[in-house]
C-alpha cells in the first residue's frame, strides 16, 4: 500500500507541481561570487549525483560480498529507478530553472526533478540499509541514518540556497528516491517482514572464516530470527580444513544440535553432511566459489533467507555418493564427481569468468579442451558396460555443474540413483556440439550416452584430472562410485 501511495504521489507531483510549496524558501541567491555562493557550490560539486551513485554501487559491492544479496539487489534496482524517473521526467516536464547567477552550466538541464536531491536521498536511505544489515544493531543504525539524513538534508539546502532549484523540485527528487527504494525492496523482497512458528532447536553454526566477510552481521541476524522461533543462541564453531570440520561436526552433534547451520563452501558443507548422516539436520547458507549443492537444490544464495530456510524448514533425505579413487581412502561427495575434460573444464574456469559470463564461462574454458584426445575407458553401470575412447564421465547426485549447464537434467538427489553421463566424440565437432547441446539444453546430444543406476565403475587407459563437487583431487585410472540413498539430512525447498 505505501508504496501504491508513493507512486501515486510522485505521478501527481510530475502532473500538477505543487508550486505553492516555492515559497517556503523566501531567500535570494548570494550576489555573484559571494564567498557563501562559492563554498556552496564547492559542495554541491562534491556530493554532485554522481558521486553518490558511485557510492551506492559500492554499498552494493559490500552486500554482495557479504551474501545480503536481495539487499544488494535493492539498492542496485533503486539506483537505476532514480535516475531512470529522473531523466525521464526532466525532459517530460521540462521546468524553467528560476533566475539566478549561479546555474552555470545548468541552464540547458530542467529544473524539475532535483538530480542533487534525488542522489542524496537515495544514498542516505542505501547507507541506513547496508549499516542494518552488517551491524544489526539500533544504535549505529539511527546513528547513520541521523548523519545520512543531515547530509541530505544539506545537499538540498545547498540547492536553494544557490537558487538552482524550487522547493518543489526539490522535494519531487527525494519522493522519487523514495518511491524508487520502496518499489525495489518490494520487487528484491529486501524488506519482507515474516512471522515465524515458535519452534525451540538447539542451533550450531560451522563456519569458514576464509569464506565468511560479515560475520558479525550474519551472527546478530540470526540470533535476532532464532530467538523469534523461542531458541537459545546459536553457537558458532570455527573450521579451518577438512579434519577441523569433520571435528566440530561431531561436537555439534554431541552437544545435541537439531539444527548444524554451515557457513561455507561445497567443500564444508560435504564434510559436515558425511560427519552428521541422519544425526541432525543441515542448512546451509552458500559461502563459496561455486556453490553447487545450494544452486541445485533451489537454496537461496541470500545470507538472510537461506537462513529463515533452515530455520523454519525440515530436514529432508538427502543422498550421498562414496567415491573410491584409486589406492585412496574413500571419500563422499554430495553434487557430482567426473573424469576427463569434465574435470579439465572445471579446473580451467577461472572464478572471475563465472562472476562476469555465468554459465558462457564453462564454454570459454571448454574451447581449450576441443583438441583433447579421448581416453580408452570401460564404464560400468549396474552390470552395463561401455568400453570406448571417451572425452568424459560424470557422475551425478545433482545435474549441473552452473545454472544453465546441466550436464545431467533428470538426476534427483533423494530418488536413490545416481545419474551417469559419457561422451566419446571422435573429433572437435563432435566436442563443440556437445558443449553448446548441454548450454542449450538438448535432450539428444550425438556420441554421448545417459545412464542411471546404483553403482558405477570407471577404468582409464592412462590418468585423467578428476573432480568431487567442482574440487579437482587430481589424476587419477581407477574410479568407484555408489550411491547412499538418505545419507544425510538437508533443509531444502520443498519440492511441491
Amino acid at each position: 500500500m505505501s508504496v501504491a501511495v508513493l507512486g501515486v504521489a510522485v505521478v501527481a507531483w510530475a502532473l500538477w507541481i505543487p508550486t505553492g510549496l516555492d515559497a517556503l524558501w523566501p531567500w535570494p541567491p548570494p550576489t555573484a561570487g559571494a564567498l557563501t555562493g562559492r563554498l556552496t557550490v564547492v559542495w554541491a560539486n562534491v556530493l554532485q549525483p554522481v558521486t553518490a551513485y558511485l557510492t551506492m554501487i559500492g554499498i552494493v559491492v559490500a552486500l554482495f560480498r557479504c551474501r545480503w544479496r536481495d539487499l544488494a539487489g535493492s539498492v542496485l534496482l533503486a539506483l537505476a529507478m532514480t535516475v531512470s524517473i529522473v531523466t525521464v521526467l526532466k525532459s517530460l516536464v521540462a521546468r524553467m530553472r528560476p533566475e539566478t547567477p549561479w546555474l552555470g552550466g545548468l541552464h540547458a538541464d530542467a529544473s524539475f526533478p532535483s538530480g542533487h536531491a534525488a542522489a542524496g536521498t537515495a544514498l542516505a536511505i542505501a547507507v541506513v540499509q547496508v549499516t542494518w544489515a552488517l551491524t544489526r544493531r539500533l544504535r549505529p543504525t539511527l546513528v547513520a541514518a541521523v548523519i545520512s539524513a543531515v547530509v541530505a538534508a544539506a545537499v538540498c539546502i545547498g540547492r536553494l540556497v544557490l537558487a538552482v532549484h524550487h522547493v518543489s523540485d526539490v522535494l519531487g527528487g527525494a519522493l522519487i528516491a523514495c518511491f524508487s527504494a520502496a518499489l525495489a525492496a518490494v520487487l528484491t523482497g529486501a524488506w519482507r517482514v515474516t512471522v515465524p512458528t515458535r519452534r525451540p532447536r538447539t542451533i550450531r553454526v560451522i563456519w569458514h572464516p576464509n569464506r565468511v566477510r560479515g560475520r558479525v552481521g550474519l551472527e546478530r541476524y540470526l540470533a535476532r530470527e532464532a530467538a523469534r522461533r523461542g531458541c537459545p543462541p546459536p553457537v558458532w564453531l570455527v573450521t579451518e580444513d577438512d579434519e577441523h570440520t569433520v571435528a566440530q561436526a561431531r561436537v555439534a552433534s554431541e552437544e545435541g544440535a537439531d539444527l548444524v547451520l554451515v557457513l561455507g563452501g561445497d567443500g564444508t558443507i560435504r564434510q559436515v553432511l558425511a560427519t552428521l548422516g541422519l544425526r541432525a539436520s543441515v542448512g546451509i547458507v552458500a559461502a563459496g566459489s561455486g556453490n553447487l549443492l545450494a544452486k541445485n537444490l533451489g537454496i537461496p544464495l541470500d545470507a538472510g533467507r537461506a537462513m529463515e530456510l533452515a530455520l523454519d524448514g525440515e530436514g529432508s533425505p538427502l543422498d550421498l555418493l562414496r567415491v573410491a579413487v584409486d589406492a585412496d581412502p574413500e571419500r563422499l561427495a554430495a553434487v557430482m564427481v567426473g573424469a576427463g575434460a569434465d574435470a579439465a573444464v572445471v579446473a580451467d574456469t577461472t572464478e572471475r569468468g563465472k562472476r562476469v559470463a555465468g554459465p558462457f564461462a564453462y564454454l570459454a574454458a571448454g574451447l581449450r579442451h576441443v583438441r583433447a584426445t579421448p581416453t580408452p575407458a570401460r564404464v560400468t553401470v549396474d552390470g552395463s558396460v561401455i568400453a570406448s575412447d571417451v572425452s568424459l564421465v560424470s557422475v551425478g547426485n545433482v545435474g549441473s555443474l552452473h545454472p544453465g549447464v546441466a550436464l545431467l537434467p533428470a538426476a534427483d538427489p533423494s530418488d536413490g540413483r545416481l545419474d551417469v553421463l559419457v561422451a566419446s566424440p571422435r573429433g572437435s565437432g563432435d566436442v563443440f556440439a556437445m558443449m553448446v547441446g548441454v548450454l542449450l539444453g538438448r535432450p539428444g546430444l550425438r556420441r554421448v550416452e545417459r545412464l542411471e543406476g546404483t553403482r558405477v565403475a570407471m577404468s582409464f587407459g592412462r590418468p585423467v584430472p578428476f573432480q568431487i563437487d567442482g574440487d579437482v583431487i587430481g589424476s587419477v585410472t581407477e574410479v568407484a562410485v555408489e550411491v547412499l540413498p538418505g545419507a544425510a539430512l538437508l533443509v531444502r525447498r520443498s519440492a511441491t
